[in-house]
């Protein structure tokens, strides 16, 4: 998840903030999900977690991603949900909105602000949501 979760922060200009999975602060909130993970040749290659009415991570390792590997667990997880089924993303990051579209997500709220006090940068995020069956 660290390699793809740097890389979905650099569609923000949000390298900064980054923090290895074991140290992030929504580590509790990740465990309690229901979690799929995926390989390609015995080696984890991305993982989808998800809750109630909500897809939470979809994170696929870079050296791997363009193989259908998102696509997978993507659909495993929404074999699993009931709608509708919200989730965010980077409103920059063009390829995982693409991916969520091919699915019938549709942007249904946008929000601007400052990441932290600490780290303030601005950023853009998107709320997607799914309300029918595929």
């Amino acid at each position: 998840m660290d390699r793809a979760r740097r890389q979905e922060l650099k569609s923000e200009n949000l390298e900064e903030v980054f923090l290895p999975l074991k140290d992030a602060p929504y580590l509790d909130y990740f465990l309690s999900c229901k979690i799929y993970l995926a390989f390609e040749d015995d080696v984890l290659a991305g993982f989808v977690g998800f809750r109630p009415g909500d897809l939470s991570f979809v994170y696929v390792d870079p050296s791997r991603q363009g193989r259908g590997i998102a696509t997978t667990l993507i659909q495993k997880a929404l074999d699993e949900l009931e709608r509708p089924i919200r989730l965010d993303v980077f409103t920059n990051n063009k390829r995982a909105k693409a991916l969520y579209e091919k699915f019938g997500f549709k942007t249904v709220k946008t929000v601007t602000e400052k990441w932290s006090d600490k780290f303030p940068v601005i950023f853009s995020q998107d709320t997607m949501e799914l309300r029918w069956i595929p």
